[in-house]
């Protein structure tokens, strides 16, 4: 992704309004939006993907390597439209990405913003661990790699990373 995507990206976050307000932020600007992914194109850590599905932006990821230690990626964001959710897009988000990286790094993070029920369930679902104690503003659970990618095939919809 680079800082022209800011459009379609505030368009997904305007989609997400529960988000924020889980956050207590206000949903970004375009221009703050601009400003996130000209940040994050300048940080040869990061990593951002559209999630598509049938050609459709419907969700983002953003991720850092080797955050917070060496061999670690921090999923800074994984966010799904409102109007996609509760679809298992999510899980099959974090499912390929767990693949993709496999025998790359040795863990994957995740925060969870102040006491998210529905965010920690749906980690710990995919197998995450509550790792790290920030209450009250964010817990993180994590989940070590092993060196083979999973045999796992889901059964829903396929993805299209843009990058």
């Amino acid at each position: 992704m680079q800082p022209g995507d800011a459009l379609a990206l505030q368009h997904l976050y305007a989609s997400s309004p529960r988000y924020f307000q889980t956050i207590a932020a206000p949903i970004p600007l375009l221009e703050d939006v601009t400003r996130e992914l000209e940040s994050a194109s300048s940080d040869p850590r990061r990593s951002l993907e559209f999630v598509m599905v049938n050609g459709e932006r419907i969700g983002y990821l953003d991720l850092k390597f080797d955050y917070p230690q060496a061999g670690d990626v921090t999923v800074n964001l994984l966010l799904i439209a409102e109007s996609q959710q509760r679809r298992g897009i999510g899980a099959l988000v974090m499912r390929d990405l767990e693949q993709r990286l496999a025998g790359r790094v040795r863990k994957i993070l995740a925060g969870v913003f102040f006491e998210n029920s529905g965010a920690a369930a749906f980690w710990e679902g995919l197998g995450y661990h509550f790792a790290v104690d920030a209450r009250p503003v964010l817990s993180w659970y994590a989940k070590e790699l092993g060196t083979q990618p999973s045999l796992e095939s889901p059964q829903t919809p396929q993805l299209e990373a843009v990058r």
